[in-house]
């Protein structure tokens, strides 16, 4: 019995070394990782710690969710895989999860459910390999295959259409589909391509315009070579005219100028009188104050009268009281009354008299107020005179100013007109070349397919033989030589020059 008891402890301890060394094997060669039902991290090997780039204690207590996408992380999948994994459920496959600092891994593994002793589950351990430079390859590769079969049919695609376009079809658009970056190749082919088609199709139409066009750019040189013959005589009157004018204007700005100064002058004295004017108006105020101060002082002198001929007849009374004592200080005071009655009499008329004359300074007053008013007037409406007739003294000086410049002009165009009358000529042979070269255009627009009905011809009519119109230079010159003839109306004529 003891015997056989230690043959079987013998084969456990035998059996558990070649699970220990197995296991041991499994650390050297894979990844491990150990988590709660929930998933929460429990340990982890050195492989698993190198593959994502965290230490144990970083890891340690935190759960899986740290290695997945935070939006994966959140999904009820996620959710669902963990619920699995605690009834027991077994997960193997390939897996993108994230290491330390974002880095994006991938593993192959597989999720293993742990069973206790009653065979319920009790923990979950991953077993896994790092296969994510291998996974970036076979991503790059596929990549790459996808771009060289892109690539292929676009350079086919390509050179089918480029082979019809260089054989003068226009219409061979891209129908195939490009993808991606390619689309935009297609996009810009296309529409070039509408782009000259386009412009064939319209210089095709217009091939024929520019050869009816250069039939009528010759038959108008010649037109053209007459007119400008015609011109060149009506300029050359027309010079001679401005000159009469720019000395009739030049006559009218002095006149101008002249008014001028003098408006300036007469506003210069009508101030002057202004100022006197001003100056009469204070005085006769002054005036006007001084008679108010006399009546005053006569006012006090007739009030000394009253007190006087009141005092005197007091006097009279005592001297009656006195009897014959008193008769000669009666005698004076008689006298002394006699008096105060002439200076009551006096004050009276001159206090009259001031009256009248107070009456008449203030109707002085008012019609030298009047009459400063008026002249203050006058010498606004004087202003603006000098003012209208200095602006009539620019006016006629710019005026003679813009003629000589128009006539400098018309000088200029008069040599234009010559030289003109010469490249007429020269526009007749570019014409010729033009009908010849417009001929040559349309067959080789011909060789190009559009897609379209062919260019129709443009046909215009012949220019018609017009009489010759009334020269407007020579007429304006007219109109001007009458204007300035001498006993003729200038306003209404010189408005419409």
């Amino acid at each position: 019995m003891p015997f056989s008891f230690k043959r079987g402890r013998a084969a456990a301890d035998e059996r558990l070394a070649e699970l220990e060394a197995a296991v041991a094997a499994i650390h050297r060669s894979q990844a491990v990782i150990e988590f709660e039902l929930d998933g929460t991290i429990l340990t982890a090997n050195t492989n698993f710690l190198k593959t994502v780039g965290y230490s144990l204690d970083e890891i340690r207590g935190r759960h899986h969710s740290m290695f997945a996408d935070p939006e994966f992380a959140r999904s009820d999948e996620y959710k669902q895989f963990w619920l699995n994994l605690s009834r027991g459920e077994f997960f193997a496959g390939k897996f993108q999860r994230q290491g330390k600092g974002g880095v994006e891994i991938w593993i192959q593994g597989a999720y293993n459910p742990v069973f206790d002793a009653a065979g319920k589950p009790c923990k979950v351990i991953k077993f896994c390999t790092d296969i994510t430079q291998a996974e970036q390859e076979r991503m790059a590769n596929e990549a790459l295959r996808r771009t060289e079969a892109e690539q292929g049919a676009v350079v086919l695609t390509l050179a089918d259409n480029l082979r019809r376009l260089a054989g003068g079809d226009l219409t061979a658009d891209i129908t195939a589909a490009f993808e991606g970056r390619f689309a935009s190749i297609k996009s810009d082919y296309n529409a070039a391509l509408q782009s000259l088609r386009q412009a064939m199709t319209e210089i095709g139409s217009s091939t024929q315009g520019v050869h009816n066009g250069s039939n009528e750019i010759t038959g108008a040189s010649e037109d053209l070579s007459k007119r400008t013959e015609q011109q060149a005589a009506a300029l050359e009157e027309t010079a001679a005219a401005l000159d009469e004018i720019t000395a009739t204007v030049r006559r009218s700005a002095e006149g101008a100028r002249a008014a001028s100064t003098a408006a300036s002058s007469t506003r210069q004295e009508v101030t002057r009188s202004g100022e006197i004017m001003r100056d009469a108006i204070a005085a006769m105020g002054e005036i006007e104050q001084s008679s108010g101060k006399i009546g005053q002082i006569i006012g006090v002198i007739d009030e000394i009268a009253f007190q006087t001929n009141l005092l005197a007849l007091n006097a009279g009374v005592e001297a009656a009281r006195a009897g014959e004592a008193g008769r000669g200080f009666a005698v004076v005071a008689q006298e002394v009354r006699a008096l105060a009655q002439r200076s009551a009499e006096a004050a009276k008329e001159i206090k009259s008299l001031i009256a009248n004359s107070s009456a008449q300074v203030e109707r002085g007053a008012k019609l030298v107020g009047d009459t400063g008013q008026s002249l203050t007037g006058i010498v606004g409406r004087i202003a603006e005179i000098d003012t209208l007739i200095s602006e009539i003294a620019q006016s006629a000086h710019e005026q003679a100013t813009g003629l000589n410049q128009v006539n400098t002009a018309i000088n200029q165009m008069d040599q234009v007109t010559q030289r003109n009358a010469a490249m007429v000529e020269e526009a007749t042979a570019a014409a010729a070349c033009l009908r010849n070269e417009a001929s040559s255009l349309a067959e080789l627009v011909s060789r190009f397919e559009t897609g379209g009905p062919p260019a129709q011809a443009i046909t215009r009519p012949a220019p018609a033989q017009r009489p010759a119109a009334e020269n407007p230079v020579a007429a304006a010159q007219s109109r001007i030589a009458q204007s300035f003839r001498p006993g003729t109306a200038v306003g209404q004529d010189w408005e419409e020059f």
